[in-house]
């Protein structure tokens, strides 16, 4: 008899900074504004949309969306429109089992956003499903070969004093050989910070920068020749995501590589600023670009131009387990961010992945993405969601 999908649902989770810190007034504000985009707007905790999958064998698999800047909206749509157009259906690939879901999406204008999330979140838990039904880990399913993955450290976070930023730079590069610093202020200003992390880590640490869509192009342009001499690994996400005109002026004059596409909700989107723009280093979150499925279209796509995947890093802990596996089976894949924001979604949550030296990362072992999360352990995060929704 076919096995079929007989439960799909998700559940928002909230972890407060001030839970973590055993009170608001102790959050650090790096932690609460720990980039450019957050200083008007301050984070207050970490968020994730959990996806439970059940098959009528009893199989589970669990998936997670793009959590900020809130859980609900995305577990809103899992909930109450696509697990009733899939629960019933034989288990099949995912990205099959989901095309009627995204015709429909984009026949209503959702092309971007928290719909794509939620996709994303299910495509994740289908993966992981039919991966713990074959007994085999996800990487396998997808045909790739388990080796450490090449990693960065992130941030350096967005501080007022340079040497704090010094001091920041030593202590979160610990165990790593490449880290990831947030800037985005006045540019000189940000230069200065730069500089300062750069002779605090030295010449053999790699350095990458993140503007989180802070600059002018007139003002990328002018930080991007004056990046020349400090070795930079690439300037990530200087402009707007809608400026792409601005970003294909500035890559075409930077001689600092360019990263983005984070903020992109489709391989084709990606694919359009690598054809329009010459991006080559594209920065996708399985969690919103459309789950395992979509980065493996996107790397079939990416590979005939030789760019490459950089993934962000951000998520709870079915997040990071996914796109290890996942790297594992692309082509095109370069180097995986690892996040140190204090997180117990990440953290306490599933299984954690393994560091090992030069902080190379191995995804958690067994079936699947090797990441369960049991409903029970969910029960404080899932009691400070609903106190705030």
């Amino acid at each position: 008899m076919p096995v079929q999908l007989t439960s799909l649902r998700a559940i928002p989770l909230t972890a407060t900074f001030a839970a973590m810190y055993g009170d608001e007034s102790r959050v650090p504000d790096e932690i609460k504004r720990p980039s450019s985009h957050f200083q008007s707007i301050p984070r207050t905790g970490q968020f994730s949309t959990l996806v439970f999958a059940q098959a009528s064998d009893g199989t589970h698999g669990y998936g997670e969306c793009f959590g900020l800047p809130s859980p609900h909206a995305a577990a809103e749509l899992v909930n109450r429109v696509i697990a009733p157009a899939l629960v019933g259906r034989t288990m099949d690939n995912p990205s099959m089992m989901l095309d009627s879901v995204q015709r429909y999406f984009l026949a209503l204008g959702h092309t971007k956003g928290t719909a794509r999330e939620a996709v994303s979140g299910v495509d994740i838990a289908l993966w992981d499903l039919i991966a713990r039904r074959e007994d085999t880990p996800l990487h396998a399913l997808l045909g790739g070969e388990p080796k450490p993955i090449p990693t960065y450290v992130s941030p350096i976070p967005f501080l007022p004093h340079i040497d704090a930023t010094a001091a920041a730079a030593r202590r979160v590069v610990q165990g790593f050989d490449a880290v990831k610093m947030k800037i985005g202020r006045d540019p000189a200003d940000d230069l200065a910070h730069i500089t300062a992390a750069r002779e605090a880590l030295g010449p053999d640490i790699g350095l990458m920068l993140d503007a989180n869509c802070a600059y002018t192009l007139e003002q990328a342009l002018w930080l991007a020749d004056k990046l020349a001499p400090l070795n930079i690994n690439w300037l990530e996400e200087p402009l707007r995501p809608d400026d792409r005109a601005g970003l294909r002026e500035l890559i075409a004059r930077s001689s600092v590589p360019i990263a983005g596409g984070e903020n992109e909700f489709t391989p084709s989107d990606i694919i359009t600023l690598v054809q329009e723009c010459g991006l080559r280093i594209v920065q996708p979150n399985i969690s919103r670009v459309g789950g395992v499925s979509a980065m493996l279209e996107l790397d079939r796509l990416l590979t005939p131009f030789g760019g490459k995947i950089a993934p962000h890093g951000v998520g709870g802990s079915i997040t990071v387990a996914a796109s290890l596996h996942t790297c594992l089976a692309l082509q095109s894949f370069s180097v995986f961010e690892v996040n140190q924001l204090p997180n117990p979604l990440r953290d306490d949550l599933g299984t954690s992945a393994h560091r090992g030296a030069r902080g190379r990362m191995t995804p958690p072992s067994g079936p699947g993405h090797g990441s369960a999360v049991p409903e029970a352990s969910i029960t404080p995060y899932r009691d400070a969601a609903a106190r705030v929704a």
